[in-house]
């Protein structure tokens, strides 16, 4: 199994340090991480990230990207997803497929617990039927081309995904699609990870390790089952990357070389 982290986490380590993103990506390198998880569009307009990479022996775990299906067609920048993934060799991305309303949020909220109920919300609202559609599209699109998408349990509960229903909504009527399972996000919904985890588990391809603290802390700072997880997965047979994700942390290269040592410890 290996490790990857956050690239932005390397960012603010730049802006937190003063140290150069050569020596910072080196420290990463150093401390047993494998790639990292990159932004379509920062990879986009900051081409000489892949060069920093090289040098420092680091691919990239998977490409993000937010989109706005709910309001616009995004075939364009999905095709542009999975042509950039094949081209850096990134097996897997992870879509953001877009967002309901502060009022459908609520309507949504009110039945998440019932995967029925959900599943009839879904059904009848036309903006997460779009999302729907594009990452049918591009689930497909990533199959023809060795690209393997997904999406994951976000942190926002204007995200038809921000809870096991939501997801498993999606994965039923996708049979393409794939998820990656971030381990702090189900709190979003007051959901418990270990449940989550039991009903999601055949189509997890890829892991977020990210710990939750009263404020962002390093993974296995934290108060959630982070080792039970990783047991959890190995057992099934995953080998995949465990990303360490912790955005806004204070310290983030102590926070890294923190989150590296934990999941080495415990087995990653």
């Amino acid at each position: 199994m290996k490790l990857s982290v956050f690239y932005d986490h390397i960012l603010q380590a730049k802006e937190q340090s003063g140290k150069s993103l050569e020596e910072l990506l080196r420290g990463v390198r150093a401390a047993g991480i494998d790639a990292v998880e990159i932004c379509l569009t920062y990879l986009l307009e900051h081409k000489e990230t892949l060069k920093l990479l090289q040098d420092a022996d680091l691919g990239i775990s998977c490409i993000y990207e937010f989109f706005a299906m709910e309001s616009q067609d995004e075939t364009q920048k999905l095709v542009q997803l999975i042509e950039t993934a094949e081209e850096v060799k990134a097996g897997r991305v992870l879509v953001v497929p877009g967002f309901v309303s502060e009022e459908e949020k609520k309507e949504m909220q009110a039945c998440m617990k019932d995967y029925e109920k959900v599943a009839a919300y879904i059904d009848s609202n036309t903006k997460v039927l779009r999302m729907a559609e594009g990452l049918s599209f591009v689930a497909k699109l990533g199959m023809e081309k060795g690209v393997i998408v997904t999406v994951e349990d976000f942190d926002d509960n204007k995200s038809p995904l921000s809870g096991m229903n939501g997801i498993r909504w999606f994965l039923n009527r996708i049979p393409e699609l794939q998820y990656t399972l971030d381990m702090g996000n189900f709190i979003t919904n007051g959901e418990d990870v270990m449940e989550a985890w039991k009903l999601l588990k055949d189509r997890v391809v890829h892991v977020h390790c990210k710990d939750r603290g009263e404020v962002s802390v390093a993974v296995g700072d934290g108060y959630l089952p982070i080792a039970e997880l990783v047991q959890c997965l190995r057992v099934t047979g995953y080998d995949n990357y465990f990303a360490i994700e912790h955005f806004d942390a204070e310290e983030q290269e102590l926070c890294m070389r923190k989150s590296a040592v934990f999941l080495r410890k415990i087995g990653v």
